[in-house]
């Protein structure tokens, strides 16, 4: 039986279903606003629509890759790919939030002290200057939000930083630990010996002990959090998008 139950698989069938026509929508908005600023424009038809249509992108080929109705224990080729692309779509969610600062900031002007044009280390939607410019209700959204914005920076520092984050080829569960480790060092010793096909078999009996797992995490000492990586790209982008339309909704207040 696989990770997920039917109910579960359903609810991200579904959800993958319509991440194109949401990405369509929001790019269509973006696109046909009339922008005062040429680099807010280029912001927003260049850097947040590439961004989005990247992220989307990224969600098809993981859901490819590793289907959430997946039993067995894949390649780790097909790991790591996957592992590829959630670092990618990481790294183009936090650059989203990126661009809707620098869009806002652009298109009104915002300044520093003293009227100071903002470093580029003073922009994002959290910095102080580019905060206090937003109204009380787009204040309130980024308050309800921080414990997942929280989240997503901690992945994101950890990839571009320290450790990335990546998906365990397979677990395995207490009642296979001994044989595992036996194994383990039988393989060793094979490898040592230079005996590459008993290596190679050794291997695959450890591999056939394991189970696959839809998780990501990135560091054990650093207590990361262990994600169930369909989902939360899935909550990602719809994250994401909230954020857009709220700031469009900023706009035209």
């Amino acid at each position: 039986m696989g990770y997920f139950s039917q109910e579960a698989l359903d609810d991200l069938k579904n959800g993958l279903a319509e991440l194109p026509p949401q990405l369509r929508k929001l790019k269509a908005s973006y696109a046909s606003r009339a922008y005062g600023n040429d680099q807010a424009r280029e912001y927003a038809q260049h850097g947040l629509s590439r961004r989005l249509s990247t992220m989307v992108q990224m969600v098809e080929t993981v859901f490819e890759l590793l289907p959430p109705e997946l039993e067995d224990v894949p390649e780790l080729i097909t790991v790591m790919a996957a592992t590829a692309c959630i670092q990618n779509f990481v790294m183009n969610a936090f650059g989203c939030l990126e661009n809707l600062a620098w869009i806002w900031v652009l298109e009104k002007n915002v300044r520093g002290k003293g009227g100071a044009e903002l470093g580029r280390f003073d922009i994002g939607l959290g910095k102080p200057y580019v905060r206090k410019s937003f109204s009380a209700e787009f204040q309130a959204f980024l308050d309800e939000h921080k414990e997942w914005l929280g989240n997503l920076i901690s992945f994101r520092d950890g990839l571009a930083h320290r450790i990335p984050l990546y998906i365990p080829p397979y677990v395995i569960d207490e009642a296979s630990a001994e044989q595992f480790k036996t194994l383990d060092a039988a393989a060793i010793a094979a490898a040592l010996a230079g005996d590459q096909a008993e290596y190679d078999r050794l291997r695959g009996e450890q591999k056939a002990l394991g189970k696959f797992r839809p998780w990501m995490t990135h560091s054990v000492l650093d207590g990361a959090p262990t994600i169930i990586f369909h989902k939360q790209m899935l909550h990602d982008y719809v994250t994401v998008d909230a954020y857009c339309w709220t700031l469009i909704e900023e706009f035209a207040r």
